[in-house]
């Protein structure tokens, strides 16, 4: 799959009259100050990706001790979040590359709006996917369990409570998911990638940890950890690049 992606992109780039010509590879030409550049601005957002897998994994195994329909439920409506998280995913990219361009010509009150706009966007998106599991659960759940049938009715009952989480915990992913995004289009990788361990680690799993074990919430208070630890990544996020944009006008001219 991943090859045939490749094989794809090259082909289109390859049609391309101003992207063809940067596809011939001559490393005796590189530019090493050009690749340490890239080097320092790519490494954080891959550790950035690693840390939220990372996270989503731990709180995986924690919510398997508790059985296999925890488990199993787990699972389900993790593959949920991931489907809608893909919106985000491209409201990231699209603000991250508005914002490099209006930074560019100097517009930091239209990269600002960027922002609003990214954050409407998912916010709709999210709003409407909320109605959908806060009314047809079971339609929901349905590609990965049996509902009607007896062997399933433990996991499919924790499934449906934890919908109710995803409901809110959702727009938190989405935004923050799209701070991590503005960030980069100001060229602040390291910086969303220390926010990500702040709210993950050091915020979500200690949350998760005491919601599912301590309180007794098992697999509901992982996923509540969950949202604690995206809720406050996405502030953070969220927060930073407010200041960073607002460092970044020029004061206003004084006669």
């Amino acid at each position: 799959m991943y090859l045939l992606s490749f094989l794809a992109l090259y082909a289109s780039a390859k049609r391309d009259t101003v992207l063809a010509p940067l596809l011939s590879l001559n490393i005796a030409r590189t530019d090493r100050a050009t690749v340490r550049r890239l080097v320092r601005l790519g490494v954080p957002i891959a550790a950035t990706y690693g840390s939220e897998a990372g996270f989503f994994s731990v709180t995986a195994l924690m919510a398997g001790s508790f059985g296999s329909a925890a488990l199993a439920a787990h699972t389900a409506v993790n593959q949920l979040v991931y489907i809608v998280f893909q919106v985000a995913v491209g409201l990231s990219h699209a603000a991250s590359i508005n914002v490099s361009r209006e930074l560019a010509l100097g517009r930091t009150g239209t990269a600002l709006r960027i922002r609003n706009t990214a954050l409407a966007c998912a916010g709709a998106v999210m709003a409407v996917v909320a109605v959908v599991y806060a009314t047809l659960p079971g339609l929901v759940l349905s590609p990965f369990f049996d509902t009607a049938a007896p062997r399933d009715a433990e996991a499919v009952s924790i499934a449906t409570r934890l919908l109710l989480v995803v409901m809110v915990l959702q727009f938190f992913d989405c935004a923050q998911n799209i701070g991590v995004g503005l960030l980069r289009g100001l060229d602040d990788t390291s910086g969303g990638f220390r926010i990500t361990l702040v709210g993950y680690w050091a915020v979500g799993l200690p949350a998760a940890w005491l919601l599912g074990y301590a309180a007794g919430l098992h697999t509901l208070g992982i996923w509540l950890g969950l949202l604690t630890g995206l809720a406050t990544t996405a502030v953070l996020l969220l927060r930073r690049y407010g200041a960073s944009l607002r460092a970044r006008t020029p004061a206003p001219q004084t006669v």
